[in-house]
């Protein structure tokens, strides 16, 4: 189904409020029955719906950027496309300044491929891209560097979530949102995109078990939150080059999930047992074994707490 046909539906819903089959028919030029099917495909994506005699009512609170005002914070291009394959993809191909936001991914990615599902208005989705006049070689560990910068300013807003090694961002032992930082460039000039997607509530009939924004904060999340968390990463990836390897392992320890504890590492079917000890000046992370220290990169292993 097309967004232009179910978006208009989501939108009325965002009210909160309860409307009834003839009033959404009305508003919209359909009828009860094409109200109905709009309805059920909006569920179909994980959007809790309550339908009564009476109406539709949502089950939880929905966030539908405003773009109009987020774009007034930023110079880079602001827009909103409600369904699309991936944001990351589709930053990439532009290979242009802009954040893309989106209410749906249909072909949502997480880190080494792994397919990432977020609801319309349950999930805040968007990718980040920008260039910078270095070479790929200085953005090694760029991408944990980012993850600590949201966790902090994630911290700000009262949510208690640290980083797990090297992109998931987790409250207590559930994940809260993902990170897939990309890359493209030489020696001289990279692009890179960052893009981010964070539980605002659980997705319905799809996996109870994820942590969300809701259920650790006792207002919404906003247009502003959206605008603080955006300059957050662009801060970090335009200052990265200039800022100390020491201070950045630091902040790193201060934010980490797995510190001191021991993990799991899944190299390629080889599991190795260790205690996390920080990252080192490339953002690899540091697992005392008991044959010495193992550098993990980021692209190669899964690391979970044991």
């Amino acid at each position: 189904m097309r967004p232009s046909t179910w978006l208009p539906v989501l939108e009325q819903l965002a009210s909160g409020i309860m409307i009834s089959g003839s009033e959404f028919g009305s508003s919209l030029g359909v009828s009860r029955a094409a109200v109905w099917q709009r309805v059920n495909y909006i569920k179909s994506l994980g959007v809790a719906v309550e339908a009564t005699n009476l109406g539709y009512q949502l089950k939880y609170p929905v966030y539908l950027p405003n773009i109009k005002h987020i774009q007034a914070s930023f110079t880079m291009e602001v827009n909103l496309l409600p369904e699309v394959t991936s944001t990351n993809t589709l930053v990439l191909e532009s290979r242009t300044e802009r954040c893309l936001m989106t209410l749906y991914q249909s072909q949502g990615r997480g880190r080494r491929g792994r397919p990432w599902v977020g609801a319309p208005g349950y999930a805040l989705m968007f990718s980040v891209g920008s260039w910078l006049e270095s070479g790929l070689q200085e953005f090694s560990g760029l991408s944990v560097d980012i993850g600590v910068a949201i966790c902090n300013f994630l911290n700000t807003q009262g949510i208690p979530v640290c980083l797990k090694w090297p992109n998931d961002l987790w409250i207590g032992e559930a994940k809260l949102a993902g990170i897939l930082t990309e890359m493209q460039g030489d020696q001289d000039r990279t692009f890179v995109v960052v893009g981010f997607g964070m539980n605002l509530e659980k997705p319905h009939g799809i996996d109870s078990s994820v942590a969300c924004f809701h259920d650790h904060s006792e207002s919404p999340w906003c247009d502003n939150q959206t605008i603080g968390l955006v300059t957050a990463i662009l801060g970090t990836i335009t200052k990265y080059t200039t800022s100390s390897s020491e201070d950045r392992m630091c902040r790193y320890r201060e934010v980490s999930l797995l510190e001191r504890r021991e993990v799991a590492v899944d190299d390629g079917g080889k599991k190795i047992l260790g205690i996390a000890k920080g990252i080192d000046e490339f953002g690899r992370l540091l697992i005392l074994t008991d044959r010495g220290v193992k550098y993990v990169s980021a692209g190669d292993v899964s690391v979970r707490p044991v």
